[in-house]
C-alpha cells in the first residue's frame, strides 16, 4: 500500500503528535477571532490558508470550531490546492492510498477519486505543502470520525480548469453517493505592506462575495494580486453554486503574518465558509 510521507512536518508544523496538537491547542486558546455564530444547514466547503500553523492557524481554526457544531460531517474532504513547485501534471490527484504524518494515517477515498476521471500523478503532490498542512487540523478536530481525503493539485488555475474540477466533483458525488466537503487551500497577497495587500485582496473578495467565479480570475490578473490558490476558490464557488444558487458566503477570519512576527511586508490569510 503506497503512502505519501510528510514533506513539511517539522517546518510548517511541529514534529510528533503531541507537538502538533499542542500547537493547535495553544493557537486555539489565544482566541484571536470569535467562534462563528452562524448555523448552516449544510456546509459546501471552506477557503483555508496553508502557511505554517503558527502564522495561519489563527485564521484556520474558526472554521473547524464551526464544524464542531455540525451534525452531519462529510465522509470525504476534497482538498483542492495550488502547485507551488510546478512539478507534475497541470491537474492531478495523488496516486497514494494514504497520507502519513506523526499523528497517524489518513486514507485516500480511491472510489471517489477514480470517479473524478482526472489524472493521477504523485510528482505534483510529493513536495507540495498546501494540502499537507490542513491534514493535522482534520486529525485534531475529527479524532473519532472515519473521514477520507482526496487531494487535487491545480498547477493550472484558470477558470476553465476550475470548472472542469467542480464538474468532476459533482459527477463523482452523484456516482458514488459520497458526502463530500471541498476545502480550498489558498493564501492571499504575499509580501506587501498590510494596507496594500488588504486593498488588493478586497478586489478579489468582492468577486467571491458577489458569487462571480470568473470575476475572481479577472480581478487577480488585472490587479496583479499574488493569491496562490484562486483556482481552488473558483472550484468551490462553482461547486456550491451548482448545488444551491442562493448559497451564502461568510468571511470567518482575516489577518496576516505580521500579526505574529512583526514585518513591514506580510502574507495575508483569510478563511471563508460557503454554506446553505
Amino acid at each position: 500500500m503506497r503512502s505519501r510521507k510528510p514533506a513539511v512536518e517539522g517546518r510548517f508544523y511541529p514534529s510528533g503528535k503531541s507537538g502538533i496538537f499542542e500547537q493547535i491547542r495553544k493557537i486555539e486558546s489565544i482566541q484571536n477571532y470569535p467562534e462563528p455564530t452562524i448555523t448552516p444547514n449544510r456546509i459546501f466547503g471552506a477557503v483555508l490558508p496553508h502557511a505554517g500553523h503558527i502564522y495561519s492557524g489563527h485564521q484556520t481554526i474558526p472554521f473547524f470550531q464551526l464544524m464542531q457544531h455540525m451534525k452531519d460531517w462529510p465522509e470525504t474532504f476534497v482538498i483542492v490546492h495550488p502547485n507551488h513547485r510546478g512539478h507534475g501534471l497541470p491537474l492531478a490527484i495523488d496516486d497514494a492510498e494514504m497520507w502519513k504524518n506523526s499523528v497517524g494515517e489518513v486514507f485516500i477515498d480511491r472510489e471517489f477519486a477514480e470517479g473524478l476521471e482526472l489524472p493521477f500523478d504523485r510528482l505534483a503532490h510529493a513536495q507540495e505543502h498546501s494540502a499537507e498542512v490542513i491534514i493535522p487540523y482534520l486529525q485534531y478536530y475529527f479524532p473519532k470520525h472515519p473521514f477520507r481525503i482526496v487531494p487535487i493539485c491545480m498547477g493550472d488555475q484558470d477558470y476553465n480548469s476550475s470548472l472542469k474540477v467542480s464538474t468532476a466533483l459533482l459527477a463523482s458525488a452523484e456516482l458514488t453517493g459520497r458526502r463530500i466537503m471541498v476545502l480550498s487551500s489558498c493564501d492571499f497577497s504575499h509580501f506587501l505592506p498590510p494596507e496594500v495587500g488588504r486593498e488588493k485582496d478586497q478586489k478579489v473578495i468582492d468577486e467571491i462575495v458577489g458569487k462571480n467565479p470568473s470575476g475572481v480570475e479577472r480581478a487577480v490578473k488585472e490587479n496583479h494580486v499574488t493569491i496562490c490558490g484562486y483556482g481552488p476558490i473558483m472550484v468551490l464557488m462553482n461547486y456550491a453554486g451548482a448545488l444551491s444558487e442562493d448559497y451564502h458566503i461568510r468571511v470567518l477570519a482575516r489577518g496576516h503574518s505580521g500579526e505574529v512576527v512583526s514585518s513591514p511586508e506580510v502574507v495575508n490569510y483569510i478563511s471563508m465558509v460557503m454554506y446553505q
